[in-house]
């Protein structure tokens, strides 16, 4: 049973960090006028801009 149980966390955990992804995808969409391929380049830098803060 407790199996079980920690399935259901790590897929409610799961689906909450594509929740937040999606979420944060779609305000930059919004912040370029819905061009996709400038808001997906955006992400990524924000994404490497957070690696490169949390790695010094």
């Amino acid at each position: 049973m407790e199996k079980i149980g920690k399935k259901a966390f790590l897929f409610k955990v799961i689906g909450f960090i594509v929740f937040v992804i999606a979420v944060v995808l779609l305000v930059f969409l919004i912040k370029n006028d819905w061009n996709v391929g400038f808001a997906i380049n955006e992400f990524i830098e924000f994404i490497k801009k957070l690696k490169e803060q949390s790695s010094s």
